[in-house]
């Protein structure tokens, strides 16, 4: 790990006498220490039954390493290979394994080493101006990540792409339309151009409002490559459609609102859901710290009967599911969930942030599952209390090029959990630093 890290800061040294003006070296480092206390990626629970172990230590390590490359006045070449490791883990590869049909694919949320760019783009195509094109390995992410991800706090990325898109930009507007295929994550084979789970197609589009303001409509179909019959097939064609809507500062005021509907079929039923986000907050511009009041509710439909015909759980098409969206217990997604949170966002400095949250989960439907451990009542229970959940966050930008952030989070088991699960809380810990090459 060493000699990797003297490589790279030896690069970020001599970058700019190594490479022309049309040469830039981008990449970063980010080191974090977990603590697990009580659950895991695959269960959640301190008994012995469990994979994996519920009370892991980690050292978590990404080293990112790549260049732009200035082509032409319009096209650019764009590289970045990352590799993602984890120290202390008791999940074994295996146990990322998914199984479609009579085919398996790897899903590894910790440890990869592949592409997060290799990609080219063109700009003012055909000779238009503010049309362009970007064609190859990215990352695909739109708006708060929440329709279209990835989410970034895993190690491994979420969703990468291997994609096509066209993209047109008018004054502080654009429409975008892509096509592609998301990749699968094993950490002993690059992917390129193999093992693609997902197809996807869509448009994206912003436009300005006000000074701080936007609405974006977008409309996404995904479609399951792995069709074949036998357990776990992912045969999927939906379309998700809806508009998200925000302003940062409208006197004083900042919201954050989206609306979803998704239509279509999963495996043999009709797949008929829709979610909402809607978050509304007051800043304090004259107060010390500048603190923002925000409250909010997260939801998605969950089915009321997982036996007929019709599958109502909603489910983000391509989004990111990390705890940045639904806790930093990172424990929840935007499926079959009720969530009433309350922020509040100080500012000491202007180079930090400091966030307390206070998350309330409950199922939308008790005869739904909790879809991250896919967990369902039992004996009889109709509980839909998930349980609350307190995070506090701080972010601190040293430097421009190093950032230092720590995190806490504790769960407070509800009656779904401690009667159909396990009677047990949990928390987690994360201490991270993070520096990024400057060029």
């Amino acid at each position: 790990m060493k000699k990797r890290v003297s490589i790279f800061f030896l690069l970020s040294i001599s970058s700019h006498s190594l490479f022309a003006k049309d040469f830039s070296l981008i990449g970063d480092i980010r080191e974090r220490f977990e603590t697990l206390d009580g659950m895991n990626k695959k269960a959640y629970g301190n008994t012995a039954l469990l994979i994996g172990n519920p009370n892991d230590r980690l050292l978590v390590s990404r080293m990112q390493l790549g260049f732009g490359y200035q082509v032409s006045s319009t096209v650019k070449l764009n590289v970045l290979g990352y590799y993602a490791s984890v120290y202390g883990w008791s999940l074994r590869y295996n146990d990322f394994r998914k199984i479609s049909g009579y085919k398996n694919y790897m899903i590894d949320p910790q440890e990869d080493l592949d592409f997060a760019k290799l990609n080219i783009e063109v700009q003012t195509l055909f000779g238009i101006h503010g049309l362009s094109t970007k064609i190859g390995r990215q990352s695909n992410r739109y708006g708060d990540k929440r329709i279209l991800g990835p989410g970034n706090w895993g190690n491994s990325y979420g969703w990468l792409w291997d994609l096509a898109k066209v993209s047109y930009k008018f004054d502080d507007n654009f429409i975008d339309v892509f096509y592609g295929q998301t990749k699968d994550k094993d950490k002993h084979r690059l992917s390129l151009f193999r093992k693609h789970v997902y197809a996807g197609a869509g448009i994206y589009s912003h436009f300005k409002t006000e000074a701080n303001g936007a609405i974006e409509p977008f409309v996404i179909y995904k479609d399951g490559l792995y069709t074949g019959v036998g357990n776990g097939q992912n045969t999927e064609k939906s379309y998700t459609y809806g508009v998200r809507a925000y302003d940062t500062d409208l006197f004083c005021f900042n919201y954050d609102l989206t609306y979803a509907k998704a239509d279509g079929t999963i495996k043999t039923k009709d797949y008929d859901a829709y979610g909402y986000a809607a978050k509304i907050g007051y800043r304090f511009k004259s107060v010390a710290w500048k603190p923002n009041f925000v409250v909010g509710q997260i939801y998605a439909s969950g089915d009321d009967d997982p036996n007929d015909n019709i599958v109502k759980t909603f489910r983000t098409p391509f989004g990111g599911t990390d705890g940045s969206l639904y806790g930093r217990m990172d424990i929840m997604r935007w499926s079959n969930l009720v969530e009433n949170v309350l922020e509040l966002h100080l500012y000491p400095k202007e180079n930090m942030h400091l966030k307390l949250s206070y998350h309330d989960f409950s199922l939308s439907d008790a005869n739904d599952a909790w879809t991250y451990y896919k967990k369902y009542n039992i004996n009889g229970n109709h509980d839909d209390e998930l349980g609350q959940e307190y995070d506090v966050e701080f972010k601190w930008k040293y430097a421009k090029d190093l950032e230092f952030q720590a995190i806490y989070a504790y769960f407070d088991a509800g009656a779904f959990v401690t009667k159909n699960v396990l009677d047990n809380n949990a928390q987690r810990v994360f201490l991270q630093v993070k520096y990024t090459l400057k060029n």
